[in-house]
């Protein structure tokens, strides 16, 4: 075993204190940290548990609720209990039963249903009709109907809950009674694990529910914080006995859920991960002195390995280590500076590839910063222009390569515009070379200079190179962000070289009236969409507001009043046959005709706004309320509802399931033998429909189309749409469009 170097300890020594001071600072972290985390990770599963007792009880003292109601609102409810009942009308009694089987069947097994005319003095009690006495009679109506407010009551009743329900219950007359008593074994099954300590309260604070036979532990003023902290939206609180109870409070009936925590398990789990520390805390000291003792072998001998890797000459004595150290990073410092040099000579290249990112809006505003720093270009106080060329000659014709072409006519560019007024001049594409051009914000003719600049670029190009150019210029700027914006303009400015003529100079400020006072009519697409969104979801104050930005839009944008007519015309169709399909009232659609003559001769923004709003919306609104309260009762049109107003967002059949609180996998068997096709083929293939009409009926690019659709690859939508229409969304586009 050799002697080890001075170095060798001097280096081994703080490493491995060091790293064992490391090591015992991490375990320490660790361990507290596993505390926290196991603490927090068992209350967040004694939360989750209480919250599925909260769901599972809550869902089916809904569903009790909503048979005891939904039967109060048939048709026939009060004509069957505002009329005696005799035993003869066998009938009658079997009809009144088929509608309790159907309650019995929806709600908690077990449990015992009744219905009551108060007005007749007969039940159905236990299944059986039963004639009641004046007594109970008077004894109902005062407890649960005379100068009550509220219609349902929940209270406990020995070793089970009873619910009583007086109906109709959206009447203020009450002339029948439900109730339903519940028995403490069959909430047991709903609660399922017998060790966990659980207790439910009413919202008066009676206990309904307790599956152990001890008594709370709880103080009666702990109880009452504990109910402030539930109101609050807190989900835990520990008594002064050390005792820690999760709680949920149901947003639904105001019923509070407590479960009481084992602190014994957190122990127990706390306790093997001490253990498990220490054990890692040895190897981990053990690591740390094997990396320690590598780590100053390798550190101790820096000399040999530099002279290995730059061949410098081998130096024995250890007096010269320091010297050969200095000229080795003097070596490498000579080596930095040679690759400074050839960043210096790549700069040009960083450059054009900084100014094509700002044309295809790759950067954020922090990145465009830093850049500008990097280049040194000074934006303080400036405005901006884009400048884009366009050859109007036939290139084939010139019988030079395509790149030196475009090389040449970039360079002059860059000799025709002083530096300090552009960025570096970039080829945009095959066709087209794109400068930013930069001035003060006191310039006083800066479109006077552009024109000079691009008409001695024109004579350069055309004399030397014998093409003839045009180009088109942005409107002014004050951000170089905008730059994204500023291209397009000028591309757009090029259009109207047809109109011009050949060898142009096109400024956008020129054309704009042009472009803003086209013929054709302006329809705000998205704008309509939110509107029509808003009705298939009863937001009546939100669909006003869309309605208000809607006819706004309209009247900004379309200057002609047949354009305004027609735009009017088709809200009010859209809005008929949705309406329609909500199932509206037919008599709104009778009273409209008007509507439609007004639509055509509308010069007021605002008696067109309130009319819409008012004879239409409104109604259509209104009207498709309730049924449309009922119609997404069923789970299955409930999952339709969600694809239809939320299809344009990340979407899956569990994140649905998490809402509704239901199985994912018995989602989808409801929903397939409901639909007869997967979830998955129903969301697709309604966003394939969204995606026909906005081809046909937007501006949008196929590439929007795919974002707003929720493809991450705008290939993988061409494909399925070919796949399922048999051609690609541009054919389709066409094909459709007049």
């Amino acid at each position: 075993m050799f002697k080890k170097s001075r170095v060798f300890y001097r280096l081994f020594v703080p490493f491995f204190l060091l790293g064992v001071g490391l090591v015992l600072g991490f375990c320490i972290f660790i361990y507290t940290t596993t505390y926290n985390s196991v603490e927090e990770s068992f209350l967040k599963d004694k939360r989750d548990y209480t919250l599925q007792v909260l769901h599972n009880v809550e869902q089916k003292v809904r569903t009790i609720e909503y048979g005891f109601t939904a039967y109060s609102s048939t048709s026939s409810f009060e004509e069957t209990f505002k009329t005696p009942f005799y035993e003869s009308e066998f009938d009658r009694y079997q009809d009144i039963r088929k509608e309790m089987s159907y309650i019995e069947m929806l709600g908690i097994e077990g449990s015992a249903y009744n219905l009551i005319s108060l007005d007749q003095k007969w039940g159905i009690i236990n299944g059986s009709l039963k004639t009641l006495t004046e007594q109970e009679l008077d004894g109902f109506k005062e407890k649960y109907v005379e100068g009550k407010t509220q219609s349902l009551f929940w209270r406990p009743d020995g070793e089970q809950i009873e619910m009583i329900m007086t109906l109709p219950i959206y009447r203020s007359e009450k002339f029948a009674m439900g109730t339903a008593s519940i028995p403490k074994r069959s909430i047991d099954q709903i609660v399922g694990d017998k060790e966990q300590y659980v207790e439910i309260y009413n919202k008066q604070d009676e206990l309904l529910y307790s599956n152990q036979e001890k008594d709370s532990s709880l103080t009666s003023s702990e109880f009452n914080r504990l109910k402030e902290k539930a109101a609050s939206g807190m989900t835990m609180m520990r008594a002064k006995d050390g005792r820690t109870y999760v709680y949920a409070l149901s947003d639904y009936n105001q019923w509070l859920y407590m479960v009481e925590v084992n602190q014994g398990e957190i122990g127990t789990i706390i306790r093997n991960t001490a253990i498990g520390l220490v054990i890692t805390s040895l190897l981990l000291i053990l690591l740390v002195g094997f990396i320690s003792y590598r780590l100053a072998e390798s550190y101790s001998k820096p000399i040999r390995k530099i002279q290995e890797k730059l061949a410098l000459p081998q130096v024995p004595s250890k007096e010269n280590e320091l010297s050969l150290l200095a000229a080795s990073i003097e070596q490498v410092v000579d080596q930095n500076e040679l690759l400074t040099e050839d960043l210096t000579r790549q700069q040009p290249q960083l450059e054009t590839l900084f100014v094509l990112s700002l044309f295809r809006n790759r950067l954020s505003e922090k990145e465009v910063q830093n850049r500008l720093e990097q280049f040194g270009y000074d934006v303080n106080e400036k405005v901006f222009y884009t400048a884009v060329i366009q050859m109007d000659t036939d290139f084939e014709e010139q019988g030079v390569e395509r790149d030196l072409f475009r090389l040449a006519i970039n360079q002059v560019v860059a000799e025709c515009i002083p530096e300090s007024e552009r960025f570096i001049p970039i080829v945009l594409n095959d066709e087209m070379q794109a400068t930013i051009l930069v001035f003060p914000e006191t310039e006083e003719e800066p479109e006077r200079k552009i024109a000079q600049y691009y008409e001695s670029i024109q004579q350069a190009v055309k004399e030397n190179l014998h093409v003839t150019l045009s180009a088109g210029i942005s409107a002014p700027y004050d951000a170089i962000v905008k730059s994204k914006e500023a291209v397009d303009l000028a591309k757009e400015s090029l259009y109207y070289r047809v109109n011009v003529g050949a060898e142009s100079i096109i400024f956008f400020s020129d054309i704009s009236q042009l472009v803003n006072d086209a013929t054709l009519s302006k329809f705000p697409l998205d704008l309509h969409n939110q509107l029509l969104g808003a009705v298939r979801s009863g937001e009546e104050e939100e669909a006003v507001t869309h309605m208000d930005n809607l006819i706004a839009d309209i009247f900004k944008t379309n200057k002609n009043p047949v354009s305004i007519g027609v735009t009017l015309t088709r809200i009010i169709n859209d809005l008929v046959q949705l309406g329609q399909l909500l199932g509206a009232d037919f008599a709104i659609f009778d009273r409209i005709k008007p509507l439609y003559e007004e639509a055509m001769n509308a010069y007021s923004p605002e008696r067109i706004r309130k009319r819409l709003t008012e004879d239409l919306l409104k109604p259509v609104i209104r009207s498709t309320h309730d049924k449309k309260e009922q119609s997404i009762k069923s789970l299955s049109q409930k999952i339709v509802y969600i694809v239809e107003t939320e299809f344009d967002q990340d979407l899956s059949l569990e994140q649905i399931a998490n809402r509704l609180h239901y199985n994912p996998n018995y989602l989808s068997n409801v929903f397939k033998k409901e639909y007869g096709e997967s979830f998955g083929d129903y969301l697709m293939n309604y966003r394939l429909q969204k995606a026909q009409r906005w081809l046909v009926e937007t501006e949008w690019t196929v590439k929007e189309i795919a974002e707003k659709l929720q493809y991450r690859n705008s290939q993988n939508f061409i494909r399925f749409f070919k796949k399922r229409l048999d051609m690609t969304p541009g054919d389709y586009r066409k094909k459709h469009r007049h």
